[in-house]
């Protein structure tokens, strides 16, 4: 049973996937909800300085890509509901959903309603690490003439987006979108957003006439917790997934998903829904994503204390080199160097792995 607010009308902003990630975690891509190919992304000093990975991305159109997995879902029997559950208390062997007036007997419950989730905080687990780290953000849908044709993902790093990025999606033909994910300056994040929207116009004059007239379609707000790490993510008959649990990037939190989708069955079928059950899934967890989610932490929180001179000197130096970006390279360059970069994560693969995963 799958239980959301608004499964006719999802407002998940994440719309970008690289290949890389995508293959790894098992997700194919269809043409059903495919909007434009990339050949990969442009990292973006404070000063302008620039160095391109050639990591293959795709944008989707998020709505179709929601309403395809829940046709697969509904197609393999689960059933749909539309609203909130408001607790989930524990009674015996299963958990007594809130929904209003109505309720809902579980054997186990996953939680994974995003980065302001309440029903982990409730059964008393602590899902993120480091939640004061949530990088809050805006993404506006953006419309001018040819804007969309570019075929890179641009991310901006230094203090226009502290802490994290500001990024530019083609989305095909005239459409985009621009962002600010900021880390340590609250939810409220649109003076950053309207800072970088003034440099990303400048940037942009001499590529595109009349820049300034570029149109904003909508706007969205969420939070990313790329830097916030898995904390607890099992009790007795519950499990925490996705954002809620600190798990970002469309395609690794859909990976989580499916491992804690797997345990939570296998343990049901076992007539064992305990904390210690359960937990399996978190040992699973932390063999396939461990460290990448750490180290991609340690990366970002020296992103931060790095100066705009510093951050252009780095991505200045990197200009002109050969950078492969793929899953398996990332990997093995994680775990061999991973005693040096968590002391002082300056090396390319560090910066590749936390822009390309959001």
């Amino acid at each position: 049973m799958l239980l959301d607010r608004d499964l006719g009308n999802l407002h998940h902003a994440a719309n970008t996937l690289f290949e890389g990630m995508a293959a790894r975690s098992g997700i194919k891509i269809e043409d059903c909800y495919l909007q434009k190919r990339l050949e990969g992304m442009r990292i973006l000093g404070p000063g302008g300085a620039a160095v391109t990975v050639p990591a293959k991305g795709y944008f989707i159109d998020r709505q179709r890509f929601d309403d395809h997995y829940l046709r697969l879902a509904e197609g393999s029997g689960v059933v749909l509901l539309c609203g909130v559950a408001r607790a989930a208390k524990l009674d015996g062997n299963r958990r007594i959903v809130a929904l209003g007036e109505d309720q809902i007997e579980a054997r186990v419950v996953v939680d994974a309603s995003g980065v302001e989730s309440t029903l982990a905080r409730q059964a008393g687990l602590k899902p993120m690490r480091h939640p004061e780290d949530i990088a809050w953000a805006l993404e506006a849908a953006v419309e001018h003439p040819g804007l969309g044709e570019e075929l890179l993902f641009q991310y901006w790093i230094g203090s226009m987006a502290p802490g994290w990025k500001a990024t530019f999606s083609p989305a095909g033909k005239d459409k985009a979108t621009l962002g600010v994910f900021v880390r340590g300056h609250g939810q409220n994040v649109g003076s950053f957003f309207r800072g970088f929207l003034k440099r990303f116009k400048a940037y942009k004059a001499a590529q595109y006439r009349d820049i300034e007239d570029m149109k904003i379609l909508s706007v969205k707000r969420g939070g990313d917790p790329i830097a916030a790490l898995p904390g607890e993510m099992a009790a007795d008959s519950l499990m925490v997934t996705g954002g809620a649990a600190g798990q970002s990037g469309l395609a690794y939190g859909m990976r989580a998903g499916a491992i804690c989708g797997t345990m939570a069955g296998k343990a049901v079928a076992a007539g064992d829904v305990s904390r210690k059950a359960l937990s399996r899934y978190e040992q699973l967890w932390n063999a396939e994503f461990y460290w990448e989610y750490r180290m991609g932490r340690a990366s970002l929180q020296t992103l931060r204390e790095m100066k705009d001179d510093e951050i252009e000197s780095l991505v200045r130096g990197l200009n002109g080199k050969t950078i492969i970006s793929n899953g398996s390279f990332l990997k093995k360059a994680m775990y061999s160097g991973a005693k040096v970069a968590l002391a002082r994560p300056r090396t390319v693969f560090d910066l590749v792995w936390s822009l390309a995963k959001g």
